[in-house]
């Protein structure tokens, strides 16, 4: 189950904060274009896309919506300004700053698609500094996909994780992919001090060539998409440090990112803590929150519930196909959804 805009947005009586202030999502790694649990935030959000793959760029742009909502940058991000050089991989999607770790690759299937194809030097920037020449001042959510630079990246937009940010989604690794690059450990240990908190992780999962078609499902953890999002007293600066105009629709913003996600629970202790929301404004939002947990659960609650799904569930274990040939697994979602 996925969120529909009209719960991200709460209630109709906050769209003219939504209107003024809509949602800023900035896209670093843009391949593909917008994430699918972002599109019911279409209606009130700006998108700035960074994607230095010219052909992908130019696809992006082409594609890009006409109403001045979604604006992309053939730009490669990095903790500094100065020339890198880009590891063009077989699959495009795979091209790193680092070089692909073979001693770690080959004991995996296709593991052809990480050769390198191709060797460029780029011009690199940092998100702060690409920001503030833009004059973009206030972003709400960061996502970063860039296959092992994300650490790097991040340091490059320290200011504006410190600053206005209220939520990453970040790809991390647990095994090295890339030779020399940051692993899930360092990403973390960066944006906690920040004021962030892990809420998630996506794994992906690999088995090894030598028996794919062995045992269950899942072979070691690699990779994860994670969600991190600002702790309460973090929020509570960024909000305080914001013109006292731009308070409420900054924790309508908070609101709906935790909703966008699935946090129902956290998005009503955002409310509560929430200095710049007034008493009325709070208990709309905690109506709604609690009105829509109560219509979603109406037909689950009976008794017995439990031991069906426990049943149903081996016996779903039992039937469901098996692809002997897979050998890279992942949950479809990232966030709390059934």
């Amino acid at each position: 189950m996925t969120p529909h805009d009209t719960r991200v947005f709460i209630h109709p009586q906050f769209e003219p904060e939504y209107q003024r202030r809509p949602l800023v999502l900035v896209d670093v790694g843009a391949r593909g274009g917008l994430k699918s649990n972002w599109a019911a935030a279409k209606r009130h959000l700006r998108i700035f896309g960074f994607e230095p793959d010219k052909q992908e760029f130019e696809r992006l742009t082409a594609t890009a919506s006409t109403s001045n909502a979604t604006e992309y940058f053939g730009v490669a991000l990095h903790n500094q300004t100065g020339t890198i050089r880009l590891n063009v991989a077989r699959d495009r999607g795979l091209s790193s700053l680092f070089e692909p770790n073979r001693a770690f690759l080959d004991s995996f299937p296709d593991a052809g698609r990480f050769d390198i194809v191709d060797r460029r030097e780029i011009a690199a920037d940092t998100l702060d500094n690409l920001l503030a020449s833009r004059s973009i001042k206030d972003v709400d959510f960061l996502k970063v996909d860039t296959q092992g630079s994300e650490r790097l990246i991040l340091e490059g937009a320290a200011q504006s994780l410190a600053s206005t940010v209220i939520g990453v989604e970040v790809e991390v690794e647990f095994a090295p992919i890339y030779t020399g690059q940051p692993l899930f450990a360092d990403v973390d240990a960066f944006l906690r001090p920040l004021g962030f908190h892990l809420f998630d992780l996506r794994p992906c999962y690999w088995k090894r060539a030598a028996g794919r078609e062995l045992g269950g499902p899942r072979g070691q953890v690699i990779w994860a998409d994670a969600l991190y999002l600002k702790t309460l007293p973090a929020l509570r600066d960024t909000v305080a440090r914001l013109e006292p105009a731009d308070r409420v629709g900054k924790v309508l913003r908070a609101l709906s990112v935790a909703l966008l996600y699935g946090y129902d629970d956290y998005a009503l202790e955002i409310a509560r803590d929430a200095p710049a929301l007034a008493p009325a404004q709070r208990e709309i939002i905690e109506r709604e929150l609690r009105g829509h947990s109560v219509n979603s659960s109406a037909t689950t609650g009976f008794p017995g519930r439990r031991q069906i799904a426990g049943a149903l569930h081996r016996l779903w274990r039992i039937v469901r196909p098996r692809d002997k040939d897979a050998w890279s697994v992942s949950d479809a979602n990232l966030g709390n959804f059934d």
